[in-house]
């Protein structure tokens, strides 16, 4: 069996463009809307055609994410496969075709190295929705790849409009499918990915260097020397330190508005979201002092 690295890749990337961009319910709404030509409407053809708006709605956003979950779970049997391919190892066919969890332990099995990188940005994808929201995942790659890369998840995603089987178990976390694709991607041309936190870490970093230029109350030598004291995500998540540092938050800001990487724009917007509730928290207990007194 013949691998073309460069038609793998392409489908990965493809898939990954995909998945992130971005259709909301509003412009479908709005779409259908013009369509309905509601205005030339009697009333109860008028309320009919509304409620079939919101109905038709609601359905796309579910299309959407039944499409995307059967293309990431493709894109990632794709680029697993394609590494066995490349080791000259066997490739599973038939009922087990589907299964991510079985083509993971072969890849573990026949090239330990690609399996190293893809469990260390696994387990960085972890961390990093541990530390932007509030629920916790006790796992490895191998146990979370059998329960959620199984093989009747990517049919019944497949089918479910037609079968109509009600499947709860909609796979993989957005955010995992998508780490998982990008370090395939990488992977698939003999490179070394960069895991979700290493690349957030290199991001504001260089966020926070570019907006220290602008700084005209500080030489860029003391914003360098303020880089070199360590890891820059963590300082930028102490809510004081923005408050205090017009550059520090311009970094933030420029992050969640201009970042071409989505974990770094998601993050930002977190932070950003919680210095925005900070001041208007400290806003309102002013306010409650100074009638107090």
């Amino acid at each position: 069996m013949t691998l073309n690295k460069e038609d793998i890749w392409a489908d990965l990337q493809y898939t990954l463009d995909e998945l992130e961009r971005e259709r909301s319910s509003r412009d479908i709404h709005d779409r259908l809307t013009d369509a309905a030509n509601l205005d030339a409407q009697s009333e109860d053809e008028f309320l009919k055609r509304l409620t079939l708006i919101g109905m038709l709605s609601v359905k796309y956003s579910m299309a959407k994410t039944r499409a995307d979950t059967k293309n990431a779970h493709e894109a990632i049997e794709k680029g697993l496969k394609a590494i066995l391919i490349n080791e000259g190892a066997p490739v599973r066919t038939g009922s087990d075709d589907h299964d991510l969890h079985r083509l993971l332990s072969d890849v573990e099995k026949h090239d330990p190295a690609a399996f190293g990188e893809l469990e260390r940005c696994f387990d960085s994808t972890i961390q990093y929705l541990e530390s932007v929201t509030s629920l916790k995942h006790n796992t490895n790659i191998v146990d979370y790849f059998r329960t959620h890369g199984k093989a009747e998840i990517f049919v019944a995603q497949r089918y479910e409009s037609i079968e109509g089987r009600g499947n709860r178990d909609g796979g993989m976390i957005w955010f995992i499918y998508f780490e998982m694709i990008r370090a395939l991607k990488s992977l698939v041309l003999g490179w070394i990915p960069k895991d979700i936190n290493s690349r957030l870490e290199e991001g504001v970093r260089k966020a926070v260097f570019a907006e220290s230029l602008l700084d005209p109350t500080r030489e860029p030598t003391e914003w360098l020397k303020w880089l070199d004291q360590g890891p820059v995500r963590p300082r930028l998540e102490a809510i004081d330190n923005l408050k205090n540092s017009n550059v520090l938050y311009a970094a933030v800001r420029s992050c969640a508005r201009e970042s071409r990487d989505i974990a770094i724009r998601y993050w930002a917007r977190g932070i950003r979201d919680k210095l925005i509730a900070a001041r208007r928290k400290a806003r309102t207990e002013r306010r409650v002092g100074s009638l107090a007194q």
